[in-house]
């Protein structure tokens, strides 16, 4: 296919259009678990708390107001997670089709492709922090939260690429798999760290799990949908149709907290 047969293939509202509607039905799905999750933690608060002080005692409002805040961190902490991992999704897209389609720049591409890796990542943190600002200001994340998840969305990379490595035996990825797996164990290792920095890293990595399985699960189904139904292909690249599914996940959560359609149930 021509660059133009892509463009008119995306840009096609009655298969892109389907696409968005399982897209924001994803989102949904995913959003009300957490909702769930955070429900199902505030009731065991609230019965340990008056399994300690009696049933007739009123809940302090800080724990009330810990309960609430529950909710947005755990909401935002999945944005952010979907965030991180579409800009870093962006990126390697650029640097497999300067590696697929440039050829007239190829001996240049093999001298500086490292440096050129490296700069899209750095470029990578710089478009995580627009996108918090353009689709979702995130009021609700410390900087350490940002930076646990964004160690988790690198693994999450790690993942796609080697299942892209594997499944669809294509070896073009596997500089990406040992750059990005070296990029998350030095997170972990470094010349001065200390074992209490390692345990916390650690611990960072525990407790936002769920939300590696979450965006696993969400991925997933939009992924295995679009090449299903042959709206993402195979012929411009499995990196460069997983980020078009992750940009139509960008979408569903922009018009969902512009609508403001969550706001009723929390």
């Amino acid at each position: 296919m021509t660059r133009k047969s892509y463009v008119l293939h995306y840009f096609d509202f009655k298969n892109s259009g389907k696409f968005f509607l399982v897209a924001f039905a994803g989102l949904i799905l995913i959003l009300a678990i957490i909702l769930l999750f955070s429900r199902l933690q505030s009731v065991r608060e609230r019965k340990k708390f008056m399994t300690a002080s009696g049933d007739s005692a009123p809940l302090p409002q800080d724990t009330l107001q810990a309960g609430s805040d529950r909710k947005y961190h755990l909401i935002e902490s999945f944005y952010e997670m979907v965030f991180s991992s579409t800009s870093i999704l962006f990126f390697l897209s650029l640097y497999y089709v300067m590696d697929a389609r440039f050829q007239m720049a190829e001996p240049y591409w093999d001298k500086y492709q490292d440096a050129f890796l490296l700069l899209f990542i750095l470029m990578s943190v710089f478009m995580t922090n627009f996108l918090d600002l353009l689709l979702v200001r995130l009021t609700h994340l410390e900087s350490s939260q940002k930076a646990s998840i964004r160690l988790l969305s690198s693994i999450y990379i790690v993942m796609i690429l080697l299942y892209i490595r594997f499944v669809y035996d294509d070896t073009n990825y596997d500089t990406l798999i040992l750059y990005f797996i070296t990029l998350a164990a030095g997170r972990f290792v470094y010349f001065d760290f200390t074992p209490q920095e390692f345990a916390g890293q650690v611990k960072g990595i525990l407790r936002n799990l769920p939300m590696l399985i979450l965006i696993l699960c969400y991925s997933g189904i939009v992924c295995w949908y679009g090449f299903h139904v042959d709206f993402l292909l195979t012929s411009n690249g499995v990196i460069v149709s997983t980020l078009i599914a992750h940009l139509f996940m960008d979408l569903s959560i922009f018009i969902l907290h512009q609508t403001r359609l969550l706001k009723l149930f929390l």
